[in-house]
């Protein structure tokens, strides 16, 4: 129970970058959404620790791709 978060996370991430490389468009809706909310469930199960690193994270690949929009 212990690392399940971690379990969770893994297979969402797997499943919405799986998502992407379908070509039908409603099976690629459903495996993304899927994948999006096994990614939610497993950080809601994250420690707190976890939770942080993974918004520093994510302001650092915003940061990267759009660096003009948080300048301004």
């Amino acid at each position: 129970m212990l690392a399940s978060y971690l379990l969770l996370l893994i297979i969402g991430l797997s499943a919405t970058i799986l998502g992407m490389k379908i070509r039908e468009e409603v099976y690629r809706i459903a495996v993304v959404f899927s994948g999006g909310m096994l990614l939610a469930m497993g950080l809601i199960l994250a420690p707190s620790p976890v939770q942080i690193g993974f918004g520093l994270l994510l302001l650092g690949l915003v940061y990267i791709y759009y660096p003009t929009k948080i300048l301004d």
